[in-house]
This record gives C-alpha cells, sequence and structure tokens, in this order.
C-alpha cells in the first residue's frame, strides 16, 4: 500500500496538476488501486494526517508529500519520530527548492514515482527542533528570527490576497515580493542579543538583524550556509549583526553564490544545540512558516532520524 498526502493548492494550483498526473500514471501501473489518498483543505492537515498514518505503525511505510515546503514541513512535524517503520518521499510542486538545491539534483515526476514503486535509495537526515514559549516545532531546512522571519510573514500575506487572482498576474506578484523585501528592510530595527552554544559559549551581538539555523545550505533559494550538512548532526548558525544597514545588502547579494561568508557582519557556527536571546521579541519562522513572536528560543539538531526515500 502506497500513502499519499496532497495539497492541491501549493504553488497556485500546481499540486492539484501534479496530482492528477500521478494518478494518470497509477492507472497504468498494477498500483492503481493500491494506495490511500490524503488531500489537504486547511493548514495543519498535513500535520494531522502524518501523525495518523504514523501511528503505532506495526510494518514498512511510505508516506508521499505532494506540495511545497510548508506540507513537507507539517509532515515531518507530524510524524511518528519513534516509529522507525516510516519514510517520507518528497515530490515538490516546483522543480527546484531548497531540498533539492541541497542535494544538487532536480525532481522530476517521472523519476521520481520510478523510484518510489522501486527498491530507491533511502537516506536518514537529521531535523532540527525549535523550542520556545510553550511552542515546540520541527523544521527540516532551517529556522530563524528577525529579518528573514518577517519577509516570510508578509510574502504568506501577500499569497493570501493573491490567490484568487488569474496567473497572468503572475508578474505582479513577483514585484510584490520584492516590495515586501524592501519594506522589511526599510522597517528592519537592528536589536541587542547573544547567543549560547552547546550550553557553554556565548557571544555577544549590538546590531543583530537576524539568526538562522540550517540543516541543510539553501534559504529561499539563497545559499546561506555552504558547509551545511543534513548528515553530519549539527546545525549551522548564520547570525548578520552591523551597524552599518546597508551591509547586509551585498551580504543577501553574495550569498546568491555563498560568496557572503567573508563578508563583514557575518558570523558562522556550528553546533547541536543553541539558545538566542534578544532584547526585543523579533518574528520566528520554521521552514518558511512565521509561528509568532518571541525574544529567547532554542533549537536543537536531533541526528539521523528522518528518512527520506530519495
Amino acid at each position: 500500500m502506497y500513502y499519499f498526502i496532497v495539497n492541491p493548492h501549493a504553488s497556485e494550483g500546481r499540486g492539484r496538476k501534479i496530482w492528477d498526473q500521478v494518478l494518470r500514471y497509477l492507472s497504468k501501473t498494477q498500483n492503481a488501486e493500491n494506495f490511500e489518498a490524503y488531500i489537504t483543505e486547511k493548514i495543519g492537515d498535513a500535520r494531522e494526517f502524518a501523525h495518523q498514518l504514523s501511528e503505532n505503525c506495526q510494518f514498512e511505510k511510505t508516506i508521499t508529500v505532494i506540495g511545497g515546503e510548508g506540507t513537507f514541513n507539517e509532515v515531518v512535524d507530524g510524524i511518528n519520530m519513534d516509529c522507525n517503520k516510516v519514510s517520507i518521499a518528497y515530490i515538490p510542486t516546483k522543480s527546484d527548492n531548497d531540498i533539492a538545491r541541497s542535494f544538487r539534483r532536480k525532481y522530476n515526476l517521472k523519476a521520481q514515482l520510478k523510484r518510489l514503486f522501486s527498491d530507491s535509495d533511502e537516506v536518514l537526515l537529521d531535523y532540527g527542533v525549535l523550542n520556545c514559549s510553550s511552542l515546540n516545532r520541527r523544521f527540516a531546512i532551517c529556522s530563524g528570527i528577525g529579518l528573514d522571519a518577517a519577509i516570510f510573514d508578509d510574502i504568506y500575506a501577500v499569497k493570501c490576497t493573491c490567490e484568487n487572482q488569474p496567473k497572468k498576474l503572475n508578474h505582479i506578484k513577483k514585484f510584490r515580493y520584492l516590495k515586501t523585501m524592501i519594506r522589511e528592510f526599510f522597517k528592519l530595527k537592528p536589536t541587542r542579543g547573544y547567543v549560547i552554544l552547546d550550553g557553554e559559549k556565548r557571544h555577544e551581538f549590538n546590531n543583530i538583524m537576524f539568526i538562522s539555523a540550517h540543516v541543510h545550505p539553501y534559504e529561499g533559494g539563497y545559499l546561506i550556509c555552504p558547509n551545511a550538512s543534513g548528515v553530519d548532526g549539527k546545525l549551522d548558525i548564520c547570525i548578520v549583526s552591523t551597524r552599518h544597514k546597508w551591509r547586509l545588502l551585498w551580504i543577501m547579494l553574495s550569498s546568491v553564490f555563498g560568496t557572503h561568508v567573508t563578508r563583514t557582519g557575518f558570523h558562522l557556527y556550528r553546533c547541536k544545540e543553541v539558545e538566542i536571546h534578544t532584547s526585543n521579541p523579533l518574528p520566528v519562522h520554521v521552514d518558511g512558516e512565521v509561528v509568532g513572536k518571541n525574544s529567547d528560543i532554542t533549537l536543537n539538531c536531533i541526528p539521523k532520524k528522518l528518512r527520506l526515500k530519495m
């Protein structure tokens, strides 16, 4: 039996189109009736479906996720990690995303389906856990506090206002995203704070713009932590702190090529756990989903517990 969790609304309805293609593929194989599909309707559905499918699991099971990185995050957050019989396969609604970039590959639907129905490779990956004020959330790619979370929050709001507009206006949406980034840049107010790495090393900063913890190198298409690895049992911590606000733009531009690590104001660390404390509450995100504002968060790396079928 094969199990699918599908977000039909992902990537402006591309999730539905991909699922229709998967159904056509299944109808031509011996697996035409040997599957169960769970279609999401709202935020949180994928998390609940993943929990149901992995709870008290007695046999090997693969859950295939069709959706964006937010849907993938919900499945990772909802799955019972104590059950070592459940693996995840991922068919993203965009051909190139942060997970795909991390493995330096593009997802081809037909190739991915062939691997799904065969003895394809499976890798054990790390994942992260965010803890703050009664909130506990897993993340597969990265979690952060500050400017990047504020941008994600605004972009989500733009998506909500644009989701019913025709596709011919997609180019207008791209300008709105750019406008969002510029607006958040000018609204940005650096704050003081400090981080504690692995409960021992404390680093203080006067002009924090954002802090992000990475399991994998990319965030929103930017190569933020070039040496981050999903199998080393550690988080790569990126901190941008500078009193010269415009320096942030150079860091962001050069991060497209991964050359920002030598820029003044960019700090990079590696640890299993990081405590982040800031003078003012800042937006916090997990894999691009904003979960509120906070000034005290803890991020941990859980080594090689996430089973991903490649």
